[in-house]
């Protein structure tokens, strides 16, 4: 009996330990481990939703720099869902870096048009200060999109106020037809804030688009030659709007953190 009594005894402290052990791993795993939370801002009175995306580094270093991705039904374009989660591969396949990656929760059903900017930009501009306040202290902040959201990336490049400026790297892929011909009426006429400093750009575009166009606005900001803008471009020449983007988002954060980290 005693010998029974002991048996169970040490089986009992075995499974305490092993419980214990298993707690602890779980508990590390957990805090090593990505997530996205979600959070309400305040956009111009009005309450809005937002998700982002915070590494496993995030726990011990609250200095990351962050991505916003502006994301709408693009109402061309419909079969391209999933950017969030192409924007955090992107950042996955720099070595070395981690990002933060901000978006809205829902996906807006919107067409974004140039006359229509300021109201999108508000928006994302109201999110990255909440951002600063809430996850990070760092000032590096990516503004990325693709088809008319990439119209807004680079209407904002332009268009903001060099003294209250939110964005530091802009990564356009596909901007549509309407907001090419807006941004190279605006570097022609040379009608946007001066003072920039420091802005760098990743411009791609893929065969859905208009070739001639975005060679013409290509050309229209490498002849500015703007001290103020690091700029690459690159042309998907085998590869159409809803394949390209996936990959150019990946580039164009490789460019940027690797500008930046230079």
């Amino acid at each position: 009996m005693r010998l029974i009594i002991g048996i169970i005894f040490f089986l009992f402290v075995i499974i305490s330990f092993s419980s214990e052990d298993n707690d602890r791993i779980y508990t590390a795993g957990t805090s090593l481990s990505s997530r996205i939370e979600t959070f309400t801002f305040l956009s111009n009175g009005t309450t809005l939703k937002g998700k982002i995306y915070l590494p496993a580094s995030y726990p011990a270093n609250k200095n990351l720099p962050a991505i916003y991705l502006i994301d709408f039904t693009e109402q061309h374009f419909k079969l391209a869902t999933d950017e969030f989660e192409k924007v955090i591969d992107g950042v996955k396949q720099v070595q070395g870096i981690d990002a933060l990656v901000v978006t809205l929760e829902n996906i807006p059903d919107v067409d974004a048009e140039p006359e229509t900017f300021q109201e999108h930009y508000e928006i994302y501009k109201n999110m990255a200060a909440y951002v600063d306040r809430k996850y990070t202290h760092n000032t590096s902040r990516t503004f990325i999109g693709k088809g008319s959201e990439a119209g807004v990336v680079l209407m904002a490049l332009f268009r903001e106020d060099p003294e209250n400026a939110v964005f530091d790297n802009f990564i356009v892929t596909d901007p549509s037809p309407k907001y090419a011909r807006a941004i190279i009426s605006i570097i022609e006429k040379n009608d946007f804030p001066k003072n920039k400093s420091n802005k760098k750009l990743h411009f791609s575009f893929s065969t859905s688009n208009d070739r001639v166009l975005c060679n013409k606005l290509i050309k229209a900001i490498s002849d500015a030659n703007y001290p103020w803008l690091q700029f690459e471009t690159i042309e998907y020449t085998d590869s159409d709007y809803e394949h390209t983007y996936p990959v150019s988002y990946a580039a164009g954060i490789k460019y940027v953190f690797k500008t930046n980290s230079n």
